[in-house]
């Protein structure tokens, strides 16, 4: 029997990105990314530069949906929720992010009178420093360090460890959690994570694909222009691996393994599903469309996680989970 292949070296889609990519963001972007020839700078560079105005996660109702799904509320964020649920009348804690960006996560966390310390790590240099810099205008506590989490050695354990949109980027996770995570969680601590948990570098599948692709032919032609208010979305397309390694070559290397991983090295307390299937492809690059608070935005959306939704319950596909787990002791 023929074994189907995976991965496609090439896509058309590649074509298209790097064009769009020449044209919204120049040249220099280009040799930029050419020029970064180690793990890390790739990596690193990736992130300098992705701030992206039009990336499904901007979208406000998204996040109320996100937020629905975690707390059973759109306006309570999960954070709230872990620590009224899980660390109320806890005071004295500390916690780890790991891949924290900007610090948006850790910032709502230090909100709480829960947490003494709260440390940050990132591999890229310019979201630290906007996390530095707004964790000092907000006088919160925040420690943040911009290195590589795998070379760093701790002489204290967490009482919260917290992976947002960043356990996905770890190659072979089980040995990720067993061998740098588990050993510095504390044995009543917990870990919590927002996390993308669909195909290995990107590489939707073939329903997946025609399913976002009818729904994006339905939508109406104003809610599928680019950036550049010029530009139509036509068509979604799996990326290539060549594309990926050279982007971001941390990108989803072993995220389809993901939940099991968790699951194989900590028990449950909880897990939910947050979809991400149909609407991460669906809106990425054209989300800046989606941002108007009038009716016809509102029951776009409600058309595209009502189909999400149906999606995955009749193909078991989904792409991203909210979880919290403790050591199995």
């Amino acid at each position: 029997m023929a074994i189907k292949k995976k991965y496609d070296l090439i896509s058309k889609g590649d074509f298209l990105d790097l064009y769009y990519k020449v044209k919204f963001k120049g040249i220099k972007f280009i040799i930029l990314k050419l020029s970064k020839l180690s793990y890390q700078n790739r990596v690193s560079s990736k992130w300098d530069w992705s701030s992206s105005p039009s990336d499904f996660w901007v979208i406000p109702q998204i996040k109320e949906d996100w937020n629905l799904k975690v707390s059973g509320s759109p306006f309570v964020l999960y954070e709230e929720y872990v620590c009224s649920k899980y660390l109320k009348d806890k005071v004295g804690l500390n916690m780890l992010s790991i891949g924290c960006g900007e610090g948006i996560h850790e910032r709502n966390f230090s909100t709480f009178a829960n947490f003494d310390k709260i440390t940050g790590v990132d591999l890229s240099s310019v979201s630290i420093n906007k996390a530095k810099q707004k964790a000092d205008e907000n006088r919160m506590n925040i420690e943040y360090h911009c290195q590589d989490f795998l070379k760093m050695k701790w002489d204290t354990k967490f009482k919260v460890i917290l992976f947002d949109s960043s356990l996905h980027h770890f190659d072979n996770i089980d040995l990720f959690l067993k061998k740098y995570i588990s050993p510095i969680l504390c044995d009543d601590g917990i870990v919590v994570v927002f996390e993308y948990c669909g195909p290995n570098r990107l590489a939707w599948n073939k329903a997946q694909l025609q399913e976002t692709n009818r729904l994006l032919n339905l939508l109406p032609q104003k809610f599928k222009f680019l950036i550049d208010g010029k530009t139509i979305k036509r068509k979604n397309y799996k990326p290539g691996l060549l594309r990926m390694l050279i982007v971001d070559p941390s990108e989803a290397p072993d995220s389809e393994n993901l939940v099991k991983a968790l699951q194989n090295n900590f028990k449950i307390i909880e897990e939910k599903q947050l979809g991400w299937t149909i609407s991460h492809l669906l809106l990425k690059s054209i989300a800046h469309n989606f941002l108007n608070d009038d009716r016809e935005t509102k029951e776009l959306l409600d058309f595209v996680l009502k189909n999400e939704k149906e999606y995955i319950e009749k193909t078991n596909d989904n792409n991203a989970i909210f979880g919290v787990y403790r050591k199995a002791i």
